[in-house]
């Protein structure tokens, strides 16, 4: 007989709601991590939150000090260049092989989200952008048609987090890599999928570099 599904536990919607979290900026890097706070305002005990964070530590996104407590981990501009190196060439790969399987479905989903950033950025509303960026990206990883491309691409996307800057002045060079790839994709054509999709992530990595310098 086969086993009723079980509820998602609290450990498991604690760390949903602190992804949310950490995914609109609420965290800024190496910030101090409030679990007493955050179980009160998730209404649960503070276990499933320690449970929770203990495994964005394993993903490299928090980090626990004895005796201080959690806070989010404070990227340095080598491993922010490493990052976005690897993320930019997986992502490359991810945008050549989606031209081939990429769904008419899929096709229409994206070109919704750049109607909405059109709007976003008018309004400069970065953390909107942000989520909507996500959202962007993971219908490509989607349509690569490789599980693990798309399991490393999710993970290092996540683990992109904690690099947070001033991207406002980049917004609309953003949102043009964005066309160039639906373009691509209609017009299916790999290399310029690739091309756009590594462009990409080098203005992001030169953002944070500029960003990093000022402070």
């Amino acid at each position: 007989m086969v086993k009723k599904l079980k509820r998602l536990t609290l450990k498991k919607q604690a760390e949903m709601a602190l992804r949310e979290m950490i995914a609109s900026y609420r965290f800024t890097p190496g910030k101090w991590i409030n679990v007493e706070g955050l179980a009160k305002e998730l209404e649960v005990s503070r276990t499933p939150v320690w449970q929770a964070l203990k495994d964005l530590e394993k993903e490299g996104l928090v980090t626990h000090t004895p005796k201080q407590g959690i806070r989010m981990v404070q990227m340095t501009l080598e491993m922010a260049h490493d990052l976005y190196t690897v993320r930019g060439l997986l992502e490359g790969m991810a945008g050549r092989l989606a031209v081939e399987k990429i769904s008419s479905g899929t096709l229409k989903r994206l070109e919704s989200i750049l109607k909405k950033q059109h709007q976003i950025i008018q309004s400069q509303n970065v953390v909107e952008y942000s989520k909507s960026d996500f959202e962007f990206h993971a219908l490509i990883y989607d349509s690569c048609g490789n599980w693990l491309l798309k399991e490393l691409l999710e993970n290092i996307k996540r683990r992109s987090r904690p690099f947070v800057c001033d991207i406002t002045p980049i917004l609309p060079k953003l949102y043009e890599d964005h066309i160039k790839v639906v373009e691509a994709f209609k017009n299916q054509d790999p290399a310029s999928a690739e091309k756009v999709m590594k462009g990409h992530n080098k203005r992001m990595q030169h953002q944070i570099e500029l960003s990093r310098r000022k402070q």
